[in-house]
């Protein structure tokens, strides 16, 4: 069950067991780059595009975008514009694992922003989201349940 917000956020039924982590799901371009940055992950692709050859044999159902984290960097490095142009045209939703960074954004927003409450907004995170909370870079870009026309 998918339930969207008004923030480009749609949250994925809740885990079981005693971690309370979600899973986040957005087609949001800044949201995307705001979780990219976070991670230190850059836009990369293993196919052939126009923009160079390919370096991987990549199956995953022809989208063929990735992204790059240092340590990591196998796949061939492109531009945010021609990631968010296959991101586009195969309709993709990225979905992340929930961190304390986003609980605590969400508190942020809620109160409407503005400054002084974000070690609150931390530590309130950090307690609802219990022991399992931890900061990773776990994602996947799936097709959209519900794309447009």
């Amino acid at each position: 069950m998918v339930k969207s917000h008004p923030d480009g956020f749609s949250s994925v039924k809740e885990r079981t067991g005693g971690s309370r982590l979600r899973a986040l799901a957005t087609k949001d371009h800044n949201l995307i780059c705001q979780w990219a940055k976070r991670h230190s992950a850059a836009p990369a692709t293993g196919e052939s595009t126009a923009s160079g050859p390919a370096t991987l044999h990549v199956n995953d159902g022809g989208a063929g975008i990735r992204f790059n984290f240092p340590g990591f960097s196998r796949f061939r490095p492109i531009s945010w514009e021609e990631w968010f142009e296959n991101f586009d045209r195969y309709q993709l939703v990225c979905v992340y694992e929930e961190e304390v960074a986003d609980r605590a954004y969400e508190f942020w927003q809620a109160r409407g922003g503005g400054d002084g409450h974000d070690r609150e907004d931390w530590l309130q995170a950090e307690q609802e989201l219990g022991p399992g909370a931890r900061s990773g870079a776990r994602y996947r870009l799936v097709p959209d349940p519900e794309p447009s026309e």
